[in-house]
């Protein structure tokens, strides 16, 4: 579509930087930061970034579809991040890297289907229900049967966060907006949604030590909140919904591969067999390996 290596490129930062917050997040997890914390952080950083952009085209652009403007970062920003917050409060971040972008590719192939009106062959079908068997092998069994008692209860949370993250993409590629304006709008109206939040219930920063406070703005809010932002609306933009969501399910098998190398995780054959099932999956619902050429 004339991006060239652009959009495969954007679309790899995104997944690499995805994958990476899960693994250093497991390797100094802590319990100090609430939702609205993580929240400013992630959006409050990403708006400063994105500032030259807002004060550009403003909170609400000439021609934009003002309802899409506000449901942008309701479901992508505000929504996604009370829900993954609630989930983590029951089960453990590992988890939340399992459920939350392996759902994703199907539910965005489900609302593609419905809203863009977007057709899929038997073989990307077929790929995305390898991603959710491969999905289970990885992690989501094992977090089904050895799990405390109630961590289902959080395990719904990050698939309805899921689900918000897949109303969030299909809204954003229906809106005709840029990359670098749609991750500006994101996360400079979240912010202040999260601003409002925290007035009310008010934010505590105290008790996070410094190091995992800057641990969290490096990965939470530059890397995450604002460089993975536009790396993903930008491969939204350029290589289209279900196919960016479809890579979206190799964030928990780098994430696995990540804990195995620099944190001494196992990975059994029943995970590394996910592993493989998952890469094929995807490969097929992107479309690597059309049934026939597909005709502009």
């Amino acid at each position: 579509m004339g991006t060239g290596w652009r959009a495969p490129a954007a679309l790899v930062i995104t997944i690499v930087i995805w994958a990476a917050f899960l693994v250093v997040t497991r390797a100094a997890m802590t319990g100090a930061l609430g939702a609205l914390e993580v929240g400013l952080i992630r959006f409050g950083v990403g708006a400063v970034l994105f500032m030259p952009i807002l004060l550009r085209t403003g909170l609400m652009p000439k021609g934009a579809r003002p309802l899409d403007v506000l449901l942008i970062p309701l479901f992508g920003g505000i929504l996604f991040i009370l829900l993954l917050a609630a989930g983590l409060r029951i089960a453990p971040v590992a988890d939340s890297g399992v459920f939350t972008p392996s759902m994703l590719p199907l539910y965005v192939a489900i609302l593609s289907f419905i809203l863009l009106g977007e057709r899929f062959t038997p073989l990307r079908m077929l790929g995305f229900a390898l991603i959710v068997l491969g999905a289970l092998s990885v992690g989501m069994w094992e977090a089904l049967i050895s799990g405390a008692p109630g961590v289902w209860r959080g395990h719904l949370s990050f698939t309805a966060a899921s689900f918000s993250w897949a109303i969030y993409t299909v809204i954003y590629r229906r809106s005709g907006l840029s990359a670098a304006v749609g991750g500006a709008l994101m996360c400079g109206w979240s912010a202040l949604g999260l601003v409002g939040l925290a007035l009310i219930y008010g934010v505590d920063f105290t008790g996070i030590p410094w190091p995992a406070l800057g641990i969290q703005v490096l990965f939470q809010g530059i890397l995450s909140g604002f460089v993975a932002t536009f790396t993903f609306f930008y491969a939204v933009t350029h290589i289209g919904a279900s196919r960016t969501a479809a890579f979206a399910a190799l964030v928990p098998v780098l994430a696995a591969l990540g804990g195995w190398m620099f944190l001494g995780e196992t990975i059994g054959p029943i995970k590394g067999l996910g592993i493989v099932i998952v890469a094929t999956g995807v490969a097929l619902a992107s479309g690597a390996f059309p049934l026939r050429k597909r005709v502009a």
